[in-house]
């Protein structure tokens, strides 16, 4: 116990800080939580049935797991981009380790690092709900997609009943993974937010489909 406090201390005071010690946590419980690694895949496999090759950008990368399943599958020209450079690195490593050709990117989502027309399709699944300015993003996924690209962004939604985050809480192990799923719920949108907010945007054709805890937001250019 004592051996994991000194561990846990080492973390944050370290460079990355409190960031790259949750970075750490996070890229651990996704590395080793087998329904998180069936979830990867799943989507994955769902945006190859979308597009048979070309550009594809995923916002909000994290530890790139989804990235590297992608690559997995085609041979796709593939740019994870993340605004935590802990995240970054790691998904670097991860990359490296699955010999998987994908390039990480450190970025803003509400300000892409990218010109205008390069990506066929963008995928984000997870981080909607840290966006400060959704409306901006939203745009700059516009902007950033080819005339008939397509995006398909997950994330939970905040009307997802009791009985449904604790059949998910129950399958976590993890008292901080616990935490953040409870606090990405709070902080998380529901569809009427979501088509109000799309309305917003320079997006035309949005759909829209709910799952007992999740949200999947199809948008096209």
């Amino acid at each position: 116990m004592i051996r994991n406090f000194v561990k846990t201390i080492r973390q944050l005071t370290s460079k990355g800080g409190i960031e790259g010690y949750f970075a750490i946590k996070y890229a651990e419980f996704a590395k080793n939580t087998e329904e998180m690694r069936r979830e990867y895949k799943r989507l994955a496999e769902k945006v190859a049935t979308c597009i048979e090759k070309g550009r594809l950008l995923e916002i909000g990368s994290g530890p790139g797991y989804v990235a590297i399943e992608l690559s997995k599958l085609r041979s796709f020209e593939i740019t994870g981009l993340d605004i935590s450079e802990a995240m970054i690195e790691i998904a670097k490593r991860n990359a490296k380790d699955a010999d998987a050709e994908v390039e990480f990117r450190l970025g803003d989502a509400a300000n892409m690092p990218f010109e205008d027309n390069t990506f066929d399709f963008i995928v984000s699944s997870g981080s909607l709900h840290h966006w400060k300015d959704l409306v901006r993003v939203f745009n700059e996924m516009h902007r950033t997609l080819k005339t008939k690209g397509k995006v398909l962004i997950c994330d939970v939604r905040r009307d997802a009943s009791k009985e449904e985050l604790n059949k998910i809480a129950e399958k976590v192990d993890s008292l901080i993974m616990r935490w953040g799923l409870r606090h990405s719920i709070k902080e998380s949108y529901i569809k009427e937010e979501i088509v109000d907010l799309i309305a917003k945007t320079k997006f035309k054709k949005c759909k829209i489909t709910e799952t007992p805890i999740d949200l999947e937001i199809w948008l096209e250019k």
